[in-house]
């Protein structure tokens, strides 16, 4: 195995309904199965290929806040619901992250949204860190129209998806590893996964 970092992928190549070659910034690689997995942006590169899947970016913003007092700080996660946000803990930083704004794919951080979530975490946790000094920063997550992830086959005969787990990435990181592995070794996955393929949608 070999891991290529810093790499752009640009197009697939696809001829017989396979893939046939990812066009890179680094030249044409080749492999008898090909792993989609870039998130928000797997529809734009999945659109070159006839293969259409509803994955669509939604913006959440996050804070991550300096630990000034640990014992007044968070000890576990813990959510705001009247504004939706999440409150965690991270070693000897906060994190604060909610919100979800439709902006397409601007990664453009609007000055409200801090406000908000400087608030959260000023109000729960005043004495716990110093939201001063915290980075402000945003993410774009994968959501599908029914939460659900896009995980398995599709139309093109080598290639396996794994995309659109909305704010879950993380936490669905390992299972989704452990189906796509069995798919690309040819065993059958230890759940059903017909329910969580791209054909559901029609």
């Amino acid at each position: 195995m070999q891991f290529r970092w810093n790499t752009h992928i640009d197009a697939l190549q696809v001829g017989g309904g396979a893939i046939t070659g990812v066009f890179t910034d680094a030249g044409v690689l080749m492999a008898d199965k090909v792993v989609l997995a870039l998130g928000s942006h797997s529809s734009k590169l999945l659109q070159s290929v006839g293969v259409r899947v509803p994955v669509y970016p939604v913006k959440g913003y996050s804070i991550t806040v300096p630990i000034t007092d640990a014992e007044h700080a968070p000890e576990s996660t813990i959510m705001d619901e009247t504004h939706k946000v999440a409150v965690t803990r991270l070693g000897d930083r906060i994190r604060v992250g909610g919100t979800a704004e439709l902006a397409g794919y601007s990664a453009a951080l609007r000055e409200p949204r801090r406000a908000t979530l400087e608030h959260v975490v000023t109000d729960l946790f005043p004495k716990g860190g110093d939201a001063s000094k915290a980075s402000f920063w945003c993410g774009l997550r994968p959501m599908t129209p029914d939460g659900t992830p896009i995980v398995g086959t599709c139309s093109v005969n080598n290639l396996l998806l794994a995309t659109g787990h909305g704010t879950l990435r993380w936490t669905m990181a390992a299972g989704t590893g452990r189906v796509i592995a069995d798919l690309v070794s040819g065993k059958a996955p230890e759940i059903d996964v017909s329910g969580l393929s791209v054909a559901r949608y029609g």
